[in-house]
């Protein structure tokens, strides 16, 4: 047994009540949580456990995900856990970004991602690209903002790894394996436009992102180019 990770199927899901299966000094666990555990460039949830706040959570060896709080809870209580959802909007809004903007430029610069990172205040990913001029700059932030006002619906869905193997168009870095849990990989869909294995949040439709804009861009090194990104509102 180990913790359920509701937003794997559910990532608009901010709230569950949950049964406590055991607590240690600062901290506790429970069957099912909304809390993302962090990944892929996106922190961790933080919020609420019936009222009181949960700091962060993390996963041990077991697949247990521990929320941690100063909340005093026994084993077997039934608590409300609350992600603080106006973050937690805010980071999928970013991470949908990024997954258009990854896909636009590996289509049309074949660059791919060598890291990311999101924040409440902007976005950044880096590509293996050998140059990064301003009018490349322009030509994706028009093509991201035409896409995310185009209002693609996203949804998720797993396959096994022997068949995402066959799936080279759902791989955007050359660095990192794919988030394989329980056996399945999940894979996130911006319909008619693009999937990509991945096992954070994201919104319904790409117009709930809003316009965006890489208002700066950094060389990381000879093959490494950095973007940020942030809402253009």
């Amino acid at each position: 047994m180990s913790t359920q990770r509701v937003y794997l199927h559910d990532d608009q899901c901010v709230t569950t009540i949950a049964t406590v299966q055991a607590v240690v000094d600062g901290a506790f666990t429970v069957e099912q949580s909304p809390f993302f555990v962090g990944g892929g460039g996106q922190p961790c949830d933080i919020g609420t456990v019936d009222g009181v706040v949960i700091s962060g959570v993390s996963v041990d060896a077991d697949d247990w995900v521990w929320h941690q709080s100063v909340a005093a809870l026994t084993v077997g209580q039934q608590v409300e856990l609350c992600v603080d959802a106006p973050r937690r909007a805010i980071l999928s809004r970013y991470h949908t970004a990024l997954h258009v903007l990854n896909t636009l430029a590996m289509v049309h610069y074949q660059a791919w991602i060598t890291g990311a990172q999101m924040t409440t205040d902007y976005a950044r990913i880096d590509f293996a690209m050998p140059w990064l001029d301003p009018v490349v700059l322009a030509d994706l932030e028009l093509r991201m903002n035409e896409t995310l006002a185009a209002n693609h619906a996203v949804r998720a869905y797993t396959m096994p790894p022997a068949e995402f193997a066959q799936r080279p168009d759902l791989i955007r870095t050359l660095n990192v394996k794919p988030p394989v849990y329980h056996g399945v990989v999940r894979i996130v869909e911006i319909v008619g436009f693009d999937g990509q294995a991945c096992g954070g949040t994201h919104v319904r439709h790409t117009r709930e992102v809003g316009a965006c804009t890489i208002f700066k861009s950094e060389n990381k090194g000879k093959q490494n180019k950095r973007l940020y990104v942030r809402f253009a509102d």
